[in-house]
């Protein structure tokens, strides 16, 4: 294969945000065996640049589940949502008391202070036994920091929006109600990661043709591309790449699309241990 694609979340990092130094170890081996690296999240840029070790050779970047795609410091491809989808998500939040993150082109996450009485009670509330590491990690940023509680955000330049609640029958309830008005994920691409999640991202784009956008700059076919992951955000790019492998803990319906798993999970460094088998 001649680059891999590694979702962070539950993959590449561990249950607590982290990523470990022999990942890290193991990605700088295969770069310099000229594996081309490939970061495939959903999380925006901002939010992933503070997640990866400072020298970590990269040579290109899926964002936001497709809507921003780079390479060496070039961006291929943005996408924004209309407005009015955004204010119409945003007022359904609003009437399930349901807390909201948006992440523009180069910024965020952002919330409107007006909606920050509702959205404190729940970040506060003791988390319920399955709330993952970093979702209490995010929740406990969200409350501290003074930045993200604005009066006005460019709705017009919206590429993610992120809710989460310590109550996992509110955000199932909220995940419900967003697929029921998604228009066959037509107005927006509805995903959710955990229990405890849920994100929608412009509609029409998605990790698979951000790996497109990828595979065409570097003139390299998609049948030689390696993908990693481990939930619903992943599935895209596992039915266009030439190889996939879903992590020991992913979701069913991603094991079901993958030709090989990892022996270990993200917390036990099982991308770390796949690739020192398999590629070094």
């Amino acid at each position: 294969m001649k680059a891999v694609a590694i979702d962070l979340d539950g993959t590449a990092l561990t249950n607590d945000g982290k990523f470990s130094k022999r990942l890290e170890q193991a990605i700088h081996n295969m770069y310099e065996k000229g594996i081309l690296i490939f970061i495939a999240t959903g999380r925006s840029m901002k939010s992933l640049s503070s997640k990866l070790p400072k020298d970590l050779p990269v040579d290109g970047y899926v964002a936001a589940s497709g809507v921003v795609v780079v390479a060496n410091g070039q961006v291929l491809r943005s996408s924004t949502f209309k407005k009015e989808t955004i204010e119409e998500v945003i007022s359904i939040a609003r009437e399930q008391s349901v807390y909201y993150e948006v992440n523009t082109t180069n910024d965020g996450p952002f919330t409107f202070v007006q909606d920050k009485e509702y959205a404190l009670e729940d970040l506060l509330h003791p988390p319920e036994e399955d709330v993952l590491a970093y979702e209490t990690i995010g929740a406990s940023r969200s409350i501290k920091d003074s930045k993200q509680w604005v009066e006005s955000i460019d709705l017009t330049d919206v590429i993610k929006l992120y809710f989460f609640s310590n109550y996992k029958e509110k955000i199932k309830k909220f995940y419900n109600t967003l697929d029921q008005n998604s228009e066959n994920n037509t107005k927006y691409a509805l995903y959710q990661t955990a229990v405890h999640n849920s994100e929608i991202m412009v509609p029409g784009v998605d990790k698979g043709t951000g790996l497109t956008v990828l595979a065409e700059h570097f003139n390299i076919n998609l049948s030689d591309i390696h993908v990693f992951g481990d939930s619903m955000n992943d599935i895209p790019m596992f039915k266009v790449a030439g190889k996939s492998v879903a992590m020991k803990h992913a979701i069913e319906n991603l094991k079901a699309l993958s030709d090989d798993k990892t022996e270990f999970t993200n917390d036990e460094d099982g991308l770390a241990q796949y690739f020192e088998t398999h590629y070094l």
